[in-house]
């Protein structure tokens, strides 16, 4: 069927209109990314069949390469807008490494002709009153050319010569401006989200840049102290999103928010963007500007003027010196490394090894580029803690190597702070030492989520649990919806055998995010420490049948059903999960030698455990807290193994 379909499709409460690209609950409009409403739109024509993830891909983005993770991002969305299964209607069912099928009985009423008046939202303005729907080029209509969006009120202005960096000095002049004494009219912004810059190129390869820029923004503003900044991972789940800023800017608790759009042609690029006041959508400051790609060093040397103009003299020091020292000579350079950010960004193996390609490129063009290496420390750290201890060995050292390279040219870069923190505890196992790297990247950023993310795991490592849930907190408070960080936080309250705090953390994650594996993971562990296991049991199966079968899932939902005495089908996981891993064997985890603890077969425990040992595997830094090793403290070779990874010895999370 073709997305522009003249056909109108009810099913539930809703009513899709592909013509008008228009969805309705109960006459009321559902805001839908465009990319989300095409690929609804292929799934109810489709209905009742099974759609292949490449048939799907093909349809929403055709000619373009699209990684699957995309898809799957955009089917979550779907979902949460539908509120698929939460009052018991069922519309997209996922068919483990297959695809979609749209389940849900659909009624097609034919052409749609009438006028439908929609109503404002409870978060619209006084005096607003909703746009039109999104036109059905996805966006790309008259004012898109024009390198403006209609959504975002940005006023026609000459374009100034400026470029993406100066964009943020302005920001930061504007923000300046805005700290006026208490009382006041205007309450000052003290915290500001970045939404994702739209790619207004029509071409789907540039998102790249787009995504680099945004990236670029919110790592410079994050170093502004006093200036909470949410993390890209929050901010990247509104792209292509219509919800109005004063909802958004509710959903992440910020008081101010910066939209934008970015036109790249050859080498000009045209930034447009604006800042405006989160709860009452009043526009603060807008411009446009317009520069060639390869004039980097002259606008490092303007944004550090305008800083010197706006800024107050405490701030000017530290933002000045890491602006002036953040960007590459090279343009090939800072292309390649923003490419390399993007697919970074993917999480996924095959997202680090091109990420490493791009950013390998950028370092062979610009040798000093201090960002670029950074950059290569992080893929290569990520890259390490994928369980493939060949992997491993070879990843985590050259992570090391490229953190202490990329410090040595630039010691504010916390990113590499970071990265170097990481290696130290989660593969050379020195806790102290990265206790220190994280403290310094956290000083030099205080908003880099991924800093306080992974610092929490650190200190649970020590046995510091209180500490531990506390930093996993504030990794949160500048990344409020990411679905990671939101489950670490009911895990580490688990490892704190605080159970009823994790169990209400872990339902929390579910209902914002109810696709998410990990979480069921997570809530069936808990729930296994409370002995609920047929909820426990529920929450397996669940995580197994949404990750598709993952080796480690399945291994996880073992070992519950060793727990909960019921051997049949614990052997039944344990198969489906020899047929998953290569050579028809499960492989030596931690969780397998928590299932062998839990069957009371220590010795095979601690084989497992002395292969994970010669492997370094990560995983071994959490045996002071995981509640499933509780079994096997007594033993003396328990107290032996804690001693050569470096754990406290004898210390426990109660």
């Amino acid at each position: 069927m073709s997305l522009q379909s003249k056909g109108v499709f009810e099913f539930g409460p809703f009513r899709l209109n592909p013509a008008e690209r228009q969805l309705l609950r109960d006459k009321m409009p559902v805001p839908l990314p465009p990319k989300a409403f095409d690929a609804l739109v292929v799934m109810v024509a489709s209905r009742g069949r099974l759609l292949g993830k490449d048939e799907l891909l093909k349809a929403v983005w055709p000619g373009s390469f699209v990684e699957e993770s995309n898809l799957a991002q955009h089917v979550s969305i779907l979902r949460r807008a539908l509120r698929d299964g939460d009052d018991g209607c069922k519309y997209i069912e996922t068919v483990p490494r297959h695809g979609y099928r749209f389940v849900a009985e659909v009624r097609e009423v034919g052409d749609f002709r009438e006028v439908t008046h929609v109503a404002p939202t409870a978060d619209a303005s006084p005096g607003s009153s909703p746009g039109p729907p999104a036109p059905a080029d996805g966006g790309k209509g008259p004012e898109a050319s024009q390198g403006v969006d209609s959504r975002h009120r940005f006023p026609t202005l000459n374009y100034a010569v400026g470029a993406p960096a100066l964009v943020l000095a302005v920001l930061i002049a504007a923000l300046a401006i805005m700290e006026r004494p208490r009382g006041s009219a205007a309450d000052p912004l003290r915290s500001l989200a970045v939404l994702p810059l739209k790619n207004l190129s029509g071409d789907p390869a540039q998102d790249y840049f787009a995504d680099g820029m945004t990236e670029a923004l919110i790592t410079d503003l994050a170093r502004i102290p006093g200036l909470k900044v949410i993390s890209r991972t929050s901010i990247m789940q509104y792209k292509d999103s219509h919800k109005r800023l004063p909802m958004i800017a509710q959903e992440l608790g910020v008081d101010g928010i910066v939209e934008g759009s970015v036109l790249r042609s050859g080498d000009r690029v045209r930034i447009t963007a604006q800042l405006v006041r989160g709860a009452t959508d009043q526009q603060i400051w807008a411009e446009s500007y317009e520069r060639d790609v390869r004039d980097l060093l002259g606008l490092q040397d303007e944004v550090s003027r305008s800083i010197a103009i706006h800024i107050s003299k405490e701030i000017l020091p530290v933002v000045s010196h890491r602006l002036a020292t953040s960007g590459a000579a090279n343009p090939q350079a800072r292309e390649d490394y923003l490419k390399g950010r993007f697919f970074w960004n993917l999480r996924s193996e095959t997202g680090y090894r091109k990420a490493i390609d791009h950013f390998q490129s950028a370092v062979t063009e610009d040798p000093q580029y201090a960002q670029a290496y950074a950059g290569l420390a992080d893929a290569y750290a990520l890259l390490g803690s994928l369980p493939d201890s060949a992997i491993r060995d070879a990843a985590m050292p050259k992570a090391r190597e490229m953190a202490l390279t990329a410090l040595k040219l630039d010691d504010t870069l916390a990113d590499a702070h970071a990265s170097l923190a990481f290696v130290e505890m989660h593969y050379e196992w020195k806790f102290h030492d990265a206790e220190g790297e994280f403290k310094r990247a956290i000083d030099l950023d205080p908003n880099y989520s991924t800093a306080h993310h992974w610092y929490a795991y650190d200190l649970a490592a020590m046995g510091r649990m209180d500490e531990a849930v506390a930093e996993v907190k504030r990794a949160r408070v500048t990344d409020p919806i990411s679905a990671i960080i939101n489950t670490d936080v009911a895990e580490m309250l688990y490892w704190a055998r605080r159970y009823d705090e994790a169990l209400q953390q872990a339902r929390a994650t579910i209902e914002m995010e109810p696709n998410f594996a990990h979480a069921h993971r997570v809530l069936e562990r808990i729930y296994g420490e409370k002995h609920m296991f047929p909820e426990a049991i529920a929450e397996g199966e669940r995580a197994v049948a949404l990750s598709g079968d993952d080796v480690w899932m399945l291994l996880d939902l073992a070992s519950t059903y060793a727990l909960a005495g019921q051997t049949a089908e614990m052997q039944d996981r344990l198969m489906r999960a020899a047929k998953m891993s290569p050579g028809g064997v499960p492989p030596a985890t931690g969780t397998t030698a928590e299932l062998y603890a839990a069957l009371g077969d220590a010795d095979r425990a601690f084989d497992v455990m002395e292969v994970l040992y010669r492997r370094r595997e990560g995983g071994l830094i959490l045996l002071n807290v995981d509640p499933r090793y509780d079994g096997l403290k007594s033993d003396p070779r328990f107290q032996r193994l804690l001693q050569r990874v470096g754990l406290p010895r004898g210390a426990t999370s109660h």
